[in-house]
């Protein structure tokens, strides 16, 4: 029976290529091998970042494509999760994983601060939570999250962490044979859809009322039995139970079973559905005890994937416990030996891997292929030929025909325009089968082949076919005839370069080529029976690239290409009649420039070319040691290359496995089965990745989320990829960034490029690494910014970015700036006051040198005006006596006393002058107001003399704070007085007033 479902999968692949679901569906691995923490994976879910969650039995794993993060339980921590059993998670709005453990409560985690808090039951607290087995999670409205629990149904409210235990045989709804609610799901109204002891449960979460169903709800034709699975869909309920898949309509309450799970069995035992996840409208992949199945209700075909040992690729495990799939269309598959994934339900490479099919061999190498008008497919191995109809989509049973073939090696495959098949085996000779499918070994009447070597067979313009030995040469056998012409190697151009022939190609303008191994291209002239000789010399970069020569195909631009082990080459000159003596009439000049070589500095991941075949779009695909080369003709560039990450049989390739069908299928083989692909249906990963910052690392150890033991070590309080900055000291000198795409399909081959603005002058292309290191930033402010690249090369141009503050070294931070400027200020400060202080002190020494010079020079001046006082003031004096007492005894001689009263006037004036001298030369009198006084004095008695009234005011005390030198007094002193004199002489006042004003900052003399 499992073959019969093989088959119908099978029937709808090949035969009409939409490749909807393949019997050879890849599924990639991951387990304990890979970083997860056990293999019995009970639930997954992606969260709102695109992070992938599973939990298991011994712990809760978080994976980014690159590698899995575990939590598990932590002795003495309580941020850690209560239990390591976990069975379900659950996002709410708020970005909160809930996690329903078995045996630990309810946990919550916060996906930014990694902040877990645990909901445990106390036996001895009757507030406390009500359960410690948790089954299943579902957020409602107004903060309510619905939770089954081996208790019954609890009612938890977020926001006030208060719980409610409903539908146990303890609480007042509490009608059940058993309290166990195991499944808790919603339906396009809010009510809850559940899976419990008594059977189908319905809740209605306005008036609590509770229904149990035990039989199909509408119809009541199956009884359920247990229930497994519930799922909301596409506005239907889907209901996974012992009878099978049921379907509800809520609102026009019907129901349906889409698949009886009797419909289903594995000798005569029926499959056990289990879980149930949704591709689209109509297909689904259900879990189940005996392997994955794959329905389609639409179509109504089913197939069940089981494990292989024989085959890596099958499921890993036939134990499905959950099902999930991620934004980028990965169905993720929960089993007992670890997850199992298929990266793509509608692949563009379809990997046939096997033939455990009825007639055909299971086999893994495949050498060639040929597909006939009638819609067979011929398929050669190393290990015997397969025939599939198309038409019938089956394998067609060719036993007889394979019983009669002396070697199951086959090296190659062709057709006759009669749609005879030839075959080439290696030690057996070759074969044609006709229309009919009879079968004839041949043997030409001129030569022995039944052990010969039959590398390529094709059939020119002519009829005739030519066959490429392995050491015998070229072979023209004419299938009329029944003769064979052979051609051994030779050196002088009468036979080919090599005893061995792997390619032959007859183009449009019936030139015939050769590939060779060593030998390099030939090229044959059939009338002449000559042989042109095309080689690599290694000095000549266009000459042919290698000479062990693989394949040779002519595109539709008339270019022949030639694949060798050395890499691609194309003819420059392009295909035309008479090729032979248009090469052989070269100079030589010409000759050595007739090549354009292809290889691993042009692109190419490998050089040995295989096979190479070209689409409708002028590109050529060429199977290599290192996958497929999709490659443009017009540019001459690389297009694509794919690998066994994107569903290839491997990377190897065989030599003659390749062909293109009718339809422009193209097939190529290798050593692990072939692939089958339409190349203009090649679409790829079209998914663009997010991009994340996961993770950073100061001077080489992890930074971790959270709070740390050690208070001086670097912590975040949330995960990188939610932080917008993040400030680094000075000391954290080496600093790494980690980071991820959230596409999961061949995550490995997720590329990343970045930049860190302020430091990189252009984007880091990564390549496939996923961190990176900066050494020695300078202290300031960055901008870390990352893309990524899916595995076909979707870029997510606007990527991510984070801040980056790297704060200066103590010495280098703007307080210790602030300090340099007031230490530079105050430095200058310090010289000025110093050259201040030593320029003040050069004044006070030189103002004290004035001091004693003013000092000495005033003591002389006051000892000279005491000395002149009282010498010449005496001396005087008797003068003036003498010349009085001689004035009185010349009374009667009025000559002599004219003289006398004229000396006694001269001696009067001069006693007069010596006063005004001996008073400037007086220091007691250095003062504005001994000045003003002076002059007082004179005035008082020279405008008395001469009979003017003399009047002044304002010579107060104050004026005494007012000095003056000798200089200044001896000048203002004769300056009034010289005033005071003209004024009476010239102007004959009748008074003269002398008025003195004085200010803080000036003092006015009036003389009026």
């Amino acid at each position: 029976m499992r073959a019969i479902h093989f088959i119908l999968l099978f029937t709808m692949g090949i035969g009409n290529f939409s490749f909807a679901q393949s019997p050879n569906m890849v599924f990639s691995h991951l387990s304990v091998n890979d970083g997860l923490s056990q293999n019995s994976v009970t639930t997954i879910l992606q969260d709102s970042q695109g992070f992938l969650w599973f939990g298991t039995h011994d712990g809760l794993n978080k994976y980014d494509g690159t590698g899995f993060k575990t939590y598990r339980n932590e002795r003495n921590n309580p941020n850690s999760i209560s239990n390591n059993y976990i069975w379900d998670l659950y996002e709410d709005a708020n970005g909160v994983i809930w996690i329903a453990t078995f045996g630990g409560g309810l946990n919550s985690l916060n996906l930014q601060t990694i902040v877990i808090e645990r909901f445990i039951h106390q036996p001895n607290d009757p507030n406390s939570f009500p359960s410690n087995r948790i089954f299943s999670i579902y957020e409602g409205t107004h903060n309510i999250l619905w939770i089954g629990a081996n208790e019954g149904l609890i009612q938890f409210n977020k926001k006030t962490k208060q719980s409610k235990l409903l539908l146990s045989s303890t609480s007042p709804e509490g009608i059940l044979q058993d309290n166990y609610t195991g499944i808790v799901t919603a339906d396009g109204n809010g009510n809850l859809w559940l899976r419990t002891d008594s059977g189908l449960t319905h809740f209605n979460t306005q008036t609590f009322k509770a229904t149990y169903f035990t039989q199909s709800p509408f119809s009541k034709t199956h009884a359920l039995g247990d229930i497994y699975d519930i799922k909301w869909h596409n506005n239907k309920l889907l209901v996974v139970c012992d009878a099978g898949l049921l379907e509800l309509d809520i609102t026009n309450k019907t129901d349906r079973f889409l698949l009886l799970a009797s419909d289903i069995s594995l000798e005569n035992t029926a499959v056990s559905f289990q879980k149930i996840y949704p591709v689209n409208t109509y297909q689904y992949y259900i879990g189940t005890h005996s392997g994955l199945l794959f329905f389609d209700a639409e179509k109504n075909v089913h197939f069940l994937y089981q494990n292989s040992k024989e085959d890596e690729k099958s499921l890993v495990h036939n134990h499905v416990l959950s099902l999930s799939q991620s934004k980028d269309g990965v169905v993720w598959i929960g089993t007992r030996n670890g997850i199992d994934k298929i990266e793509s339900s509608e692949p563009d490479f379809i990997h046939f891997r096997n033939f455990s099919l009825p007639n055909a061999l299971n086999v893994k190498n495949i050498n060639s292929f040929v597909e006939t008008k009638n819609g067979l497919l011929w398929i050669g191995s190393t290990s015997g030929l397969n025939l599939y109809d198309k038409n019938k989509d089956a394998f067609v049973d060719i036993s007889a025909i394979r019983n009669q073939m002396t070697s199951d090696y086959i090296l190659h495959i062709s057709k006759d325009r009669k749609e005879n098949i030839w075959i080439g085996t290696r030690n057996g000779g070759f074969y044609r089968i006709d229309p009919q499918l009879n079968i004839k070994k041949i043997a030409p009447e001129n030569k022995e082949t039944s052990k010969a070597r039959v590398h390529f067979i094709t059939e020119d313009a002519k009829g005739f076919l030519w066959i490429g030995t392995g050491g015998e040469g070229l072979w023209r056998y004419d299938p009329n005839t029944n003769q064979t012409k052979i051609y051994p190697v030779s050196k002088d151009g009468s036979g080919p370069s090599h005893p061995y022939i792997f390619a032959i190609l007859e183009d449009r303008f019936q030139n015939l080529w050769l590939g060779t191994p060593t030998g390099g291209l030939n090229l044959f002239n059939r009338e002449k029976e000559k042989f042109i000789y095309f080689q690599n010399q290694p000095d000549n970069p266009n000459s042919l690239a290698n000479d062990l020569v693989l394949s040779l195909t002519e595109d539709s631009n008339n270019q022949l290409w030639i694949g060798t082990t050395g890499g691609l080459s194309k003819l420059t000159m392009p295909l035309q009649p008479n090729m032979f003596s248009k090469l052989n009439g070269l100079q030589k000049q010409e000759y050595d420039s007739l090549f354009v070589n292809f290889g691993r500095p042009e692109g190419f991941p490998n050089e040995v070319i295989y096979g190479i075949l070209e689409d409708r779009q002028q590109n050529l695909w060429m199977s290599t040691n290192q996958g497929l080369v999709q490659f443009d003709t017009k540019t001459e560039t690389v297009l694509h290359i794919y690998e066994a990450d994107h569903g290839l049989q491997s990377n190897e390739f065989n030599q003659n496995g390749y062909h293109k069908g009718y339809s422009g299928l193209m097939y190529f083989g290798g050593i692990n089965g072939f692939n089958i692909f339409n190349p203009e249906n090649i679409k790829g990963n079209t998914f663009v990745p997010e991009v994340r910052i996961t993770g950073l690392s100061i001077l080489n150890r992890p930074v971790l989320v959270g709070q740390s033991e050690n208070k001086k070590e670097f912590v975040l309080d949330k995960e990188p990829y939610f932080k917008e900055s993040i400030t680094l000291s000075w000391q954290q000198k080496v600093v790494s960034f980690h980071f991820a795409a959230t596409s999961y399909v061949s995550p490995q081959k997720n590329s990343f490029q970045y930049k860190m603005e302020g430091f990189d002058q252009d984007w880091v292309n990564a390549a496939n690494a996923n961190q990176t290191t900066y050494t020695n930033l300078d202290p300031g402010t960055y901008r870390f910014r990352v893309k990524a690249a899916n595995n076909s090369g979707v870029w997510n141009d606007v990527g991510t970015a984070i801040i980056v503050h790297v704060n200066p070294p103590p010495w280098r931070s703007w307080y210790a700036y602030v300090a340099y400027l007031l230490l530079f200020l105050a430095t200058i400060y310090a010289f000025i006051k110093y050259r201040v202080n030593k320029a003040t002190q050069a004044l006070l020494r030189k103002a004290e040198i004035e001091r004693v010079r003013i000092e000495e020079r005033e003591t002389f001046r006051k000892r000279s005006s005491q000395d002149f006082h009282d010498e010449a003031g005496n001396k005087i004096t008797r003068i003036s006596l003498v010349t009085a007492l001689a004035k009185q005894e010349a009374a009667k001689d009025e000559k002599l006393k004219n003289y006398l009263h004229k000396i006694e006037e001269n001696v009067q004036e001069l006693n007069t002058g010596m006063r005004d001298f001996i008073w400037a030369l007086d220091p007691g009198k250095d003062t504005l107001f001994e000045t003003l006084h002076r002059f007082e004095d004179f005035a008082s008695g020279f405008c008395e003399d001469a009979q003017v009234n003399f009047q002044s005011e304002g010579i107060d005390e104050p004026l005494k704070s007012f000095p003056l030198n000798m200089n200044y007094r001896r000048h203002l002193l004769l300056m009034l007085k010289e005033v005071t004199h003209n004024s009476i002489k010239h102007a004959q006042p009748k008074n003269i007033h002398l008025i003195v004003v004085h200010h803080k900052e000036e003092t006015i003399i009036t003389l009026s």
